[in-house]
């Protein structure tokens, strides 16, 4: 079932590379958890609950972003969750700041369904909570 989580997760990063904001959804569980607090350029990040919750942060962090882009460059099988090392690039809308860096998601499955999200800047506290080792 591993593999079929990392080509779902996949599907979802096609999706909003698409500017798809439908397709993702049908792969969240309604009671889908995002913890963004991992993410230090958003003031006040938090976790955010449930499909309006997701579509709340999606909002939260484009706002912050004249143009935001993230492209997943890894996707490693954890089991019941997939590790994902993410490049991202901004700019910021207030600031001008260019945000250019990699972030590590870690998404958790269960039965199919992406369950929680949650966000690292460290790639080895990224790959500790996945339980993946170097």
């Amino acid at each position: 079932m591993s593999q079929e989580n990392v080509e779902v997760l996949r599907s979802v990063y096609d999706a909003y590379a698409r500017r798809d904001s439908i397709t993702p959804f049908k792969a969240y569980a309604p009671d889908i958890e995002w913890d963004l607090t991992g993410l230090a350029h958003l003031d006040g990040a938090t976790v955010y609950h449930g499909h309006e919750g997701v579509r709340a942060g999606f909002r939260d962090l484009l706002s912050a972003f004249r143009d935001f882009q993230f492209q997943p460059e890894e996707l490693r099988d954890a089991g019941d969750r997939v590790l994902a090392t993410v490049h991202e690039h901004g700019v910021g809308r207030a600031s001008g700041i260019i945000v250019d860096r990699r972030h590590y998601a870690l998404w958790t499955f269960r039965e199919g369904k992406i369950v929680r999200l949650r966000v690292y800047l460290d790639r080895n506290e990224a790959l500790e909570a996945a339980g993946l080792s170097e």
